[in-house]
C-alpha cells in the first residue's frame, strides 16, 4: 500500500513519464470522442477539435463558400469551415475555426477545458528523454508530406499533430504540409497567436495570424 501511495504522489507531482502511453478518451457535448495525453501534469487533446456548437449549445455558423467566410470575418463573427469546404477533410483533420469563434464568450472548448495560451505550448519543448526536437516529436507518424517529400514525425509526445492546413483570407493553404493551432493569446490589433508545425521544420513555431483566418484548435483541461 505504501508503494502505491508513493507512486500516486510522484505521478501527481511530475505527471506521466510517457505521455504517448497515457491516452484516454474524452467526449464533448456533441458526442465526439477525443484521445488525450498527459504531459507535465496537464491533460491535452490528442486530436483536433471538431464541434459545431458553442459550449452553451448555440450553433457556430458554417462557412461553406469563400463569400460566406469573408462575410463572417468582416463582421467579426465566429465561424468554421472544412479545408476546401470539403467534409472529407473534416473527417481526417477536424474543423478550421476563425479566432472570433475561439474567443467567443459562449465558449468554443468543452466544459472543463480551455484553449491554451501561447506559453502553455512550451511544455512540448522540454520533455525529459525526448530524442527529437519538439516539432518532430509532436508530428504524427504519417500523413505529412507527399510521395517526393516525406516529413512525418515520431509522435513521441503523443500529440499526434496533423497537417490540416489553414484558411487564409482568400485561399486555403498547406494541407499535408503545415498544421496551425490557435492560441487564446491576442497580439496586435487584428491578430492573435498560433503555434505551428511544418513539413520543412523540426521546431514548434510561434507566429501571429489575422483573426479572420481559419486554423485548427486543441484544448487543455482546466
Amino acid at each position: 500500500m505504501k508503494r502505491i501511495i508513493t507512486f500516486l504522489f510522484l505521478l501527481c507531482l511530475f505527471g506521466s513519464p510517457d505521455p504517448a502511453r497515457s491516452q484516454r478518451l474524452m467526449r464533448d457535448r456533441e458526442g465526439n470522442n477525443y484521445k488525450t495525453l498527459v504531459i507535465s501534469n496537464k491533460v491535452w487533446m490528442a486530436e483536433n477539435l471538431n464541434v459545431s456548437h458553442y459550449r452553451n449549445g448555440e450553433t457556430i455558423p458554417e462557412a461553406s463558400t469563400a463569400g460566406e467566410w469573408d462575410r463572417y470575418g468582416e463582421s467579426k463573427t465566429g465561424c468554421w469551415c472544412y479545408y476546401n469546404f470539403n467534409p472529407e477533410n473534416g473527417r481526417k483533420y477536424g474543423r478550421l475555426y476563425n479566432w472570433y469563434a475561439v474567443n467567443d464568450p459562449r465558449g468554443l472548448s468543452p466544459y472543463g477545458w480551455h484553449i491554451p495560451k501561447d506559453v502553455e505550448w512550451l511544455v512540448f519543448t522540454s520533455i525529459p528523454g525526448k530524442s527529437a526536437k519538439a516539432g518532430v516529436a509532436m508530428k504524427s507518424a504519417d500523413k505529412w508530406g507527399d510521395d517526393e517529400n516525406h516529413c512525418s514525425g515520431t509522435n513521441e509526445t503523443g500529440f499526434d499533430g496533423l497537417p490540416g492546413g489553414s484558411r487564409e483570407v482568400d485561399s486555403f493553404i498547406g494541407i499535408g504540409k503545415i498544421g496551425h493551432w490557435w492560441c487564446s493569446t491576442e497580439s496586435e490589433v487584428g491578430f492573435a497567436r498560433i503555434r505551428s508545425l511544418a513539413c520543412d521544420s523540426d521546431d514548434l513555431w510561434l507566429h501571429t495570424c489575422l483573426k479572420q483566418c481559419g486554423n485548427s484548435v486543441r484544448c487543455v483541461r482546466d
